[in-house]
């Protein structure tokens, strides 16, 4: 089974009137919506079945799952474990299934410039996405990344700029919440229409294990777009007929900034906002996410 990238068939879903959807209380919005979140923070999600677009494609997904070796099967205690190698995407990782929609976005809505908030993965994606579609593309990055991301970035043309802020998440949503003021789309790792991006893992691994489903899924998580994604994907297979069950997503979390899985195992409805936040798993620092609840709310839902 294939699944229909062009853009046309995106377009066409757009035009046909496609909307953006609260995850909670399903409140529908445009897609001229600016802002990634509703009005008291529920994440979005879109209802499109078909993605974008070879032109601006680098060659993003289809990547390999492959079988962990003996020694991480026996440290795990796991005889059938694998593996998706997302750091064969074009810039290193997961991040540019999401970017390819992004950036697609804008190309649909005539927007010559967008903006994201990162601390290194997602700058360099959406620089080099924007970059290939001819996008100006701005980072909001902390003030203390390092100096090498910062010209991985920059290799690609963007606009760098340095926020000094003491906690990442309160930056982050500070900057989110200036995007209706300034008239630009100021993406996040889980925006509603790049997690469209990422739901392709889910129908890629639907492939690659010949319409099995797994029993579990495990995915590290800091803005949850990711997780949501991939979750989103399955959910979408189940509705179409094409699976009997859904797996069990497994939450993953730094000790030191977990305030989705601190709240789950605590029988929380909401998420615990970690602040001032010292871990070097720093691609998962955000301590108050949007889309935290979100996951806790499914958990919930689907046990």
């Amino acid at each position: 089974m294939k699944f229909d990238r062009s853009a046309e068939s995106y377009v066409n879903y757009l035009r046909d009137g496609a909307k953006l959807i609260s995850t909670i209380s399903k409140k529908k919005y445009n897609f001229s919506r600016l802002e990634e979140t509703t009005e008291n923070n529920e994440p979005l999600e879109v209802y499109i079945p078909d993605l974008l677009s070879e032109e601006i494609s680098l060659g993003e997904s289809n990547t390999p799952l492959l079988e962990a070796d003996k020694h991480l099967k026996e440290f795990t205690g796991l005889n059938n474990l694998m593996l998706k190698n997302e750091t064969q995407n074009p810039t290193g990782s997961f991040k540019d299934r999401g970017s390819l929609l992004v950036t697609g976005m804008c190309l649909e809505m005539n927007e010559k410039i967008t903006a994201t908030i990162s601390t290194g993965n997602m700058g360099r994606s959406i620089s080099a996405y924007g970059a290939r579609a001819g996008i100006k593309v701005i980072v909001f990055i902390p003030e203390d990344t390092p100096a090498e991301k910062v010209k991985i970035m920059s290799v690609y043309g963007s606009y760098i700029i340095k926020v000094k802020a003491p906690d990442y998440s309160q930056m982050k949503k500070e900057i989110l919440s200036m995007a209706g003021e300034l008239g630009l789309r100021i993406v996040s790792g889980n925006g509603p229409v790049r997690t469209e991006g990422y739901k392709l893992t889910a129908f890629e691994i639907f492939e690659q294990m010949k319409q099995e489903v797994p029993d579990y899924i495990v995915v590290p998580a800091s803005a949850c777009g990711h997780i949501q994604g991939i979750f989103k994907g399955y959910r979408e297979l189940l509705t179409a007929g094409l699976i009997n069950k859904l797996p069990r997503m497994i939450v993953v979390q730094s000790k030191n900034n977990s305030p989705i899985v601190s709240a789950i195992k605590l029988g929380f409805n909401e998420i615990i906002p970690f602040k001032n936040i010292h871990t070097v798993a720093n691609v998962i620092t955000s301590g108050d996410p949007f889309g935290g609840n979100e996951i806790i709310n499914k958990t919930k839902l689907y046990g």
